[in-house]
């Protein structure tokens, strides 16, 4: 896996969409993470470390899985969409969904009264609070296991082509 990782981010192209991917994500997820003190329940006083690594795992793995996905294409290789839309969501949940105006409103969407509303959205807007972290892991233990799926699906695409007698591993660009 580390190989492949390693032949793609050596590539001047890849290397760049990476980077600048990486920070993109980076500064959005830290100041959504930030602004809602994600892990302050958990962490306390030191609740901002935990936002600052958080931020930087889920930027990595998401800018990295998102990389080879392209790379993957370039190769006609089949790409795992699901697990990096998943990894993002899943990542994004805790601080999208605890103490803003989405819950309240989608519950008026789906029709439900103003007192029910009112009387139960901080009960479910707590449990994203509460459980933000274990929310956060499972976002990176997505995006890492699609990582490990995507590296696969490169593999099987340069096994397959190699058979053809064709040198499919290098993308042409």
């Amino acid at each position: 896996m580390m190989q492949d990782i390693r032949k793609v981010i050596t590539k001047r192209m890849y290397a760049l969409m990476f980077f600048i991917m990486f920070a993109a994500v980076f500064i959005l997820y830290f100041y959504l993470l930030e602004s809602s003190a994600t892990g302050i329940i958990d962490f306390g006083s030191y609740y901002i470390y935990f936002d600052l690594l958080s931020s930087f795992v889920i930027s990595f793995l998401i800018s990295l899985v998102i990389t080879m996905n392209v790379y993957s294409y370039k190769l006609k290789a089949k790409t795992s969409k699901k697990l990096t839309l998943s990894s993002i969501v899943g990542a994004i949940l805790p601080s999208s969904l605890c103490c803003t105006s989405v819950i309240p409103s989608l519950l008026a969407v789906l029709g439900f009264s103003t007192s029910f509303i009112v009387g139960n959205t901080g009960k479910i807007q707590s449990i994203f609070s509460v459980y933000g972290p274990l929310f956060i892991a499972a976002g990176a233990a997505i995006a890492y296991f699609g990582l490990i799926q995507i590296t696969k699906n490169i593999n099987a695409s340069c096994k397959i082509n190699v058979a053809e007698k064709e040198d499919c591993c290098e993308v042409k660009e």
